[in-house]
C-alpha cells in the first residue's frame, strides 16, 4: 500500500479535484436537507409573501440538482485516478517480474503470482476509494458542519465535535483492530483458492484419471470454510460500526433539537433553524458514518498490499553492469573453471566444468538428470551469475555485457515450451514480427507439422488454446524450436530438450532440420537422446561422481 503514496504526489490536480468534489457532494446534500427542514418550518410559519421564501426555495433546487451532478464528476475523477493508479502498479510489478525472472521465481506458484498480479492489485482500488478519500472528505465536512453550527449553537458545536470523534476516529480504529486479523485471513484464502483453483484446472485430466479428486474437493472445501468464517467475522464488525454509526447520527440529531429547541424556545433563535440545525446535523453523518466499515476492510487491503509489494520488492539474482561493455563481435561462448550451485542449496550442481563453443559449433549435453545441463544453458543466458570461473562471450566476461545485449545474441527453446493463447502465426512471430506467412509454412512443413496446419481450423491463424491445449507436446516443442530458428540474427541456439516429446523419426527430422537451418551458427543442445543425433554433432557428457569425475566434462575419452 506504501507504493501508492509516490504515485498520489504523479497525480496531485486530480487527487485534489476528486477531494473537493466529495466534499462539495457531502456538504450539498447538508445544505439540501438543511435548506429543506428551513423551508418547511418557514412555509408552516404562514409568511405574508412567497418571496419569503424564494430564496430557500432556490438553495433547495440548487442543491439538489448539484449534488446529483457533483456526485457524478466526483465519481468520474476518483475511478479516472483509481484506474491509473492501478495500472501504474500493475505495469511495475509485471516489468519487476520480467526482471528478476526466472531466478527470483523458482519455487513460486503460478496461480499465486496470477492471483497477486491481478486479484490483490485490483482489490488495492479502495485504499484511495474507500480510506484515503473518505477520511480527508470526512474532515473536511466535518470542519464546515462545525463551522456552520457554531453559529446557531456553540453548545451543540462541542457536542457534535465529540460525535465526530467518536463516529470519524474512535470506531474506525476500533473496527480496524477486531476486524484485521479476520482480513488478513480472508486475503490469504483468496489468494490460496484462486492459486488451487488455476492448479487444478490445469491438472484436470491427472485429478480426474489418478483418483486425486477426493482429496482437491476436501482442500477446496476447507479453503472455501475458512473464507467464509473470515468473511462472517468481517461482515460482523461491519453491521456492528453501522449499527453505531445509525447511533451517533441519531443522538446528535436529538441533540440538534434539544439543544438548538432551547434556543428557540427562548426566542434567541429563529424557528426554522431548528429543523434546518437537526437535519443538517444528520447529515453530515454521511461523511463520517462509513469510515468505521470502511476501515474494516483495511485489513484486507494491507494483506493485498503486503502480498503485491512483495512482488515490487523481488530482487532479480543479477544486474545490469554499471559501466557495460560493447558486445564483441566473436561469438565464441565459453565456460572456464566453472562452479555453480542453486541459492540455498549446500550441493554444487557444477563443479570445474570447461566448455568451449565456438561459432558453427554443434555440442550436445548428455548425462542423468540434475548434474546441471539445464543450468549451463541458463548460466549463458544470464539468470543466474557462476559462484566461481567464468562465463565469457568473445572474451568478454558475461557480467561485464548489458543483459538484453546479452540475451539478444541467443535463441532459445526452453524445456518447458510456453505457448500463448493465441493464433499460431502469432506464437511463431515472437521469433521475427516481420516474417511472411510463406517461410512460415515452409519451416513448419520442414518441421512435420504440416498437419497441425490441417487440424487447426484457419490454419495459421488458427487459435492454439490456453498454454497450447490444442497443440500436444511434440507440437508445442517444435514450435517453441520453430521460434529460436526464426531468429537469424542470434549467433548462439540453445535447445532444453526439443526432442523429448517426439518419436524418433520426428526428433531426427527435427535435429537436421536445426543443421540445415543455421549454418554458421552455434548450437547448445541438451539432450537424453544422444544415438538420435546426427554426425554434426560433437557429444559432452556432464556425469555424476558414480558415473565419472564430475569435475570434468568429457568429450568421449577426452576432455572438451
Amino acid at each position: 500500500m506504501n507504493g501508492l503514496w509516490p504515485l498520489l504526489r504523479g497525480q496531485r490536480a486530480r487527487v485534489v479535484g476528486s477531494l473537493l468534489l466529495g466534499t462539495l457532494t457531502v456538504l450539498a446534500s447538508v445544505g439540501l436537507l438543511a435548506g429543506s427542514g428551513a423551508l418547511i418550518s418557514g412555509a408552516a410559519l404562514r409568511p405574508e409573501s412567497l418571496l419569503v421564501l424564494l430564496p430557500l426555495i432556490t438553495a433547495v433546487r440548487l442543491f439538489g440538482i448539484s449534488r446529483a451532478a457533483l456526485r457524478y464528476a466526483e465519481r468520474l475523477v476518483s475511478h479516472d485516478l483509481t484506474f491509473r493508479l492501478l495500472g501504474r502498479v500493475r505495469a511495475e510489478v509485471l516489468a519487476r517480474l520480467a526482471q528478476v525472472a526466472p531466478a527470483a521465481l523458482l519455487g513460486r506458484r503460478g496461480g499465486d503470482l496470477l492471483t497477486r498480479v491481478r486479484s490483490d492489485v485490483d482489490e488495492l482500488q479502495g485504499t484511495y476509494l474507500r480510506l484515503f478519500a473518505p477520511t480527508l472528505v470526512a474532515a473536511l465536512v466535518a470542519l464546515v458542519t462545525l463551522a456552520l453550527v457554531w453559529v446557531v449553537s456553540p453548545r451543540l458545536t462541542f457536542l457534535l465535535l465529540a460525535l465526530f470523534v467518536l463516529a470519524g476516529v474512535l470506531l474506525p480504529a476500533l473496527a480496524l483492530r477486531a476486524a484485521a486479523a479476520a482480513g488478513r485471513v480472508q486475503n490469504a484464502a483468496r489468494a490460496e483458492l484462486g492459486a488451487a483453483t488455476l492448479e487444478a484446472l490445469h491438472g484436470l485430466p491427472d485429478l480426474l484419471t489418478g483418483g486425486g479428486g477426493p482429496a482437491a474437493e476436501r482442500h477446496f472445501a476447507g479453503l472455501l470454510a475458512t473464507l467464509e468464517g473470515a468473511e462472517t467475522r468481517r461482515a460482523r464488525v461491519t453491521a456492528g460500526a453501522n449499527a453505531a454509526r445509525e447511533a451517533l447520527g441519531g443522538f446528535g440529531l436529538l441533540a440538534a433539537l434539544l439543544l438548538v429547541g432551547q434556543g428557540v424556545t427562548g426566542g434567541q433563535t429563529p424557528g426554522p433553524l431548528l429543523a434546518a440545525t437537526a437535519l443538517g446535523v444528520l447529515a453530515s453523518f454521511e461523511a463520517v458514518g462509513n469510515l468505521g466499515s470502511a476501515w474494516a476492510a483495511s485489513g484486507a487491503l494491507h494483506a493485498a498490499a503486503g502480498r503485491v509489494d512483495g512482488l515490487r520488492l523481488l530482487q532479480a539474482a543479477v544486474q545490469d553492469p554499471a559501466s557495460p561493455r560493447d558486445l564483441p563481435a566473436d561469438a565464441t561462448l565459453r565456460f572456464a573453471h566453472l562452479h555453480f550451485r542453486y541459492p540455498h542449496h549446500d550441493a554444487e550442481v557444477l563443479r570445474d566444468v570447461n566448455l568451449t563453443l565456438p561459432p558453427g559449433a554443434r555440442v550436445a549435453l548428455v548425462g542423468p538428470s540434475g548434474v546441471g545441463k539445464s543450468t549451463l544453458l541458463g548460466l549463458a543466458l544470464r539468470f543466474w551469475d557462476p559462484a566461481g570461473g567464468d562465463v565469457t562471450l568473445g572474451g568478454v566476461d558475461l557480467r561485464d555485457l548489458h543483459l538484453a545485449d546479452l540475451r539478444s545474441r541467443f535463441a532459445w527453446a526452453p524445456q518447458q515450451a510456453e505457448v500463448f493463447d493465441g493464433t499460431l502465426r502469432g506464437n511463431l512471430r515472437l521469433g521475427d514480427a516481420g516474417v511472411a506467412d510463406a517461410e512460415l509454412l515452409a519451416l513448419l512443413a520442414d518441421l512435420g507439422l504440416g498437419a497441425l496446419l490441417a487440424r487447426l481450423p484457419g490454419g495459421l491463424d488458427g487459435w492454439v488454446g490456453e498454454y497450447g491445449a490444442r497443440l500436444s507436446a511434440g507440437e508445442r516443442a517444435r514450435l517453441s524450436v520453430a521460434r529460436a530458428l526464426l531468429r537469424p540474427a542470434a549467433p548462439i541456439l540453445l535447445l532444453d530438450e526439443p526432442t523429448a516429446h517426439l518419436d524418433a523419426a520426428n526428433a531426427r527430422r527435427l535435429l537436421r532440420v536445426v543443421e540445415e537451418r543455421t549454418p554458421g551458427r552455434a548450437a547448445l543442445l541438451v539432450t537424453h537422446q544422444p544415438e538420435l543425433l546426427g554426425p554434426g554433432w560433437r557429444v559432452v557428457r556432464l556425469g555424476g561422481l558414480e558415473v565419472e569425475n564430475r569435475s570434468r566434462v568429457v568429450l568421449g575419452e577426452a576432455e572438451w
